[in-house]
């Protein structure tokens, strides 16, 4: 049996509507929506209803929602960190001609040690919800790829420092 939800997005900005729309979104399944744009005097935005079906009815299977950790980091640097170990764990899974990267980690993994850039090798092998088997095996690489990511941008940076103050000199 279809439910029916309504939404209104303000035009002006307002990030916890935006947030409570898709939490519920996450949450249901949609069936389908229906968007009116709204501009009358002071309300301006967007009116959505939403046609959908509660996730847990015992008669449909729990979906298994996917979780973007990408996103979930907190600063750009930190996602451009997250693009380069993905790159390493590639390379890792090729090595090994493993079909997919994921094998050797998961992306919850690499978010894991790119919010922590003092993990341990150890630390690495025994992350949680982790396949310890080709984790281990591939740990040391990962280390080490994570450690060679970090000091090439210790290097940028002081590389940028270094022309920021050259180009302070006054002559």
């Amino acid at each position: 049996m279809s439910q029916y939800q309504s939404f209104f997005i303000n035009a002006f900005g307002d990030s916890s509507q935006c947030e409570e729309l898709n939490h519920f979104l996450r949450s249901h399944v949609v069936i389908r929506t229906v968007e009116n744009q709204i501009s009358s005097g002071t309300q301006c935005g967007i009116q959505i209803l939403v046609e959908y079906k509660d996730i847990n009815n015992g008669t449909e299977k729990q979906l298994k929602q996917k979780i973007d950790y990408r996103a979930s980091l907190k600063t750009e640097d930190q996602k451009v960190l997250f693009d380069k170990l993905k790159a390493v764990r590639l390379e890792l899974a090729k090595s090994k001609n493993l079909k997919a990267a994921y094998l050797v980690c998961k992306d919850e993994h690499l978010a894991v040690m790119v919010q922590n850039p003092k993990i341990t090798e150890e630390e690495i092998k025994n992350l949680p919800n982790a396949n310890n088997i080709l984790l281990k095996d591939f740990a040391y690489g990962l280390y080490t790829g994570y450690q060679k990511i970090l000091e090439e941008n210790q290097n940028q940076e002081k590389l940028s420092e270094n022309k920021d103050e050259e180009s302070q000199i006054p002559f």
